[in-house]
C-alpha cells in the first residue's frame, strides 16, 4: 500500500462542489460499473475501470476530506464501489435537477414581478404575472426548498465519502500485513546496521589498536636488545615484550569474534572450519551447501554457531559436538529465482548433560531473537542427561 496523501480540510462548500462533480460523471460511472461487474472475476480491473476509480479517489480526497490508505484496486472492489457510485450519482443528478428547477423558478418569478416578462412556455402560467404579495409568499418557501436541496446534496457528498472508505480503504488484514511488512523491513535494517557496526569495530581493532600493540612490542624488544641482558630492568623489558605479544594475540581473537573479515571475502565455510578447529570441545563440521547463501544469512549462521559452541564449552560438559549445515530447497539447482524459496538448515548437537533452556536475558534467548529477526526459527531439544540439539532454519529470501 502507498502512503495516504494529505487531504485538505473540507468545508461545506467544498463538499457541495465535490458532490456536484461526482454527479456529472454519472454516464461514465454507469458504463464502467457494468464493465466492472462483467469482469469481476479478473484479479485486476480493466484500464477504464481503474482510471474512473482513480479519478473518484482523487476527487474524494480533494473535496470530501477522505484519507486514502492506498489500498490496491481489485476488480471486486471496483465493481462494488462503482455500483454504489451509480446510485449516488443518480441521486446527485436528481438533487441538482431540483436545484436547477428552483433557480429557474426564481428567475421566472423575478422577471414576471419586476419586468412583467413571461418566460414560462406553459400557457396556463401566461396570466397577469406575479404580484408583490405573491413574491412575499414564494420567497420563504423557495428559501426553505433551496436549503433542503443543498442539504440533500451535502448528504450525498457524505455518503460518497463513506462509500470510498468502505470499498477503497485498506481492510484490517491489509493494514496488519502492511504493519508486519514495515516491521520486517525495520528489523532487517536494524540487523544490517548492527552487522555494519560490528564490521567497523573489527576494522578499528585490526587497523588501529592491533597495529599500535605490535609497534609497542617492537619498541620494547628494541629497548631490551639495546640495554643488553645484564642491564638493570632487562627482565622487566623481556616480560613487557611477552605481554605485548599476548596483547596482540588477544586483540586478534577479539577482532575475529566480533566479525571475521574472511566471512565477506571467503564465505561461511572456511570461517566455520576455523571456528570448529578452535572450539574448546572437539567438534566436527558437516558442510553441504553447494551455493553461497546471502550475506546476512551467513552472518547469522556464524553467530549462531559461535555462540552455541561457546555455550557447549561453558555449560554442557560434553566430550564432543557436531555442526551440520545444509541447504534445503530448490536452491541446489542454482537458479536465483528458486533460491528465494530455499533455507539454510543448521544443527548443533553435543553429548553433554543437557538441561539447556531458553531464558530471557541469556545467550540462547539472544540467539533465538537474532534468528527470528532474520526471519528464521530456532528449536532447542535438551532433556536432562542430554544430548542437546539446537536446530536453526534460515530462509534465503
Amino acid at each position: 500500500m502507498t502512503p495516504a496523501p494529505t487531504a485538505p480540510h473540507s468545508t461545506p462548500a467544498r463538499v457541495l462542489w465535490g458532490a456536484a462533480l461526482g454527479a456529472l460523471t454519472w454516464p461514465v460511472d454507469l458504463f464502467c460499473a457494468v464493465l466492472a461487474l462483467l469482469t469481476a472475476r479478473r484479479r485486476a480491473p480493466l484500464a477504464p475501470v481503474r482510471a474512473v476509480v482513480t479519478l473518484h479517489r482523487g476527487r474524494t480526497v480533494r473535496f470530501l476530506d477522505w484519507s486514502d490508505g492506498g489500498a490496491p484496486v481489485t476488480s471486486r472492489r471496483a465493481a462494488a464501489y462503482l455500483a454504489l457510485r451509480v446510485g449516488m450519482s443518480s441521486l446527485s443528478m436528481l438533487v441538482l435537477g431540483l436545484l436547477a428547477y428552483g433557480l429557474f423558478g426564481v428567475v421566472v418569478s423575478l422577471a414576471s414581478w419586476l419586468f412583467d416578462v413571461r418566460l414560462t412556455v406553459d400557457a396556463a402560467f401566461q396570466g397577469d404575472g406575479l404580484s408583490t404579495s405573491d413574491v412575499l409568499v414564494l420567497v420563504p418557501i423557495g428559501s426553505i426548498l433551496l436549503y433542503l436541496d443543498l442539504m440533500g446534496l451535502f448528504g450525498v457528498g457524505l455518503l460518497d465519502r463513506w462509500t470510498a472508505a468502505r470499498w477503497l480503504a485498506p481492510s484490517r488484514s491489509e493494514r496488519l500485513e502492511a504493519q508486519v511488512e514495515e516491521l520486517t523491513v525495520s528489523r532487517a535494517d536494524l540487523l544490517s546496521a548492527l552487522d555494519a557496526e560490528r564490521g567497523r569495530i573489527e576494522r578499528d581493532l585490526h587497523d588501529g589498536v592491533q597495529q599500535r600493540a605490535v609497534a609497542l612490542g617492537l619498541l620494547v624488544n628494541r629497548a631490551r636488545r639495546l640495554s643488553g641482558p645484564e642491564a638493570a630492568g632487562s627482565l622487566l623489558l623481556e616480560q613487557a615484550g611477552r605481554e605485548a605479544e599476548q596483547l596482540v594475540t588477544d586483540l586478534r581473537d577479539v577482532a575475529w569474534r566480533v566479525r571475521p573479515t574472511t566471512l565477506d571475502t571467503h564465505g561461511l565455510e572456511p570461517v566455520l572450519r576455523q571456528l570448529v578447529s578452535h572450539a574448546a570441545v572437539p567438534t566436527v563440521l558437516d558442510w553441504d551447501v553447494p551455493v553461497r547463501p546471502p550475506g546476512e544469512v551467513e552472518t547469522t549462521v556464524y553467530y549462531v554457531v559461535a555462540e552455541t559452541l561457546t555455550n557447549v564449552a561453558k555449560h554442557s560438559g560434553a566430550d564432543g559436538a557436531r555442526v551440520s549445515v545444509s541447504l534445503d530447497g530448490p536452491a541446489r539447482a542454482g537458479d536465483d529465482r528458486e533460491r528465494q524459496d530455499a533455507a539454510v538448515h543448521v544443527v548443533i548437537s553435543d553429548d553433554g548433560v543437557g538441561g539447556a533452556v531458553v531464558r530471557p536475558g541469556h545467550g540462547l534467548a539472544g540467539l533465538a531473537g537474532r534468528v527470528a529477526a532474520a526471519g528464521g526459527t530456532l528449536a532447542l531439544t535438551s532433556p536432562a542427561g542430554g544430548p542437546t540439539r539446537v536446530e536453526v532454519v534460515l530462509p534465503c529470501a
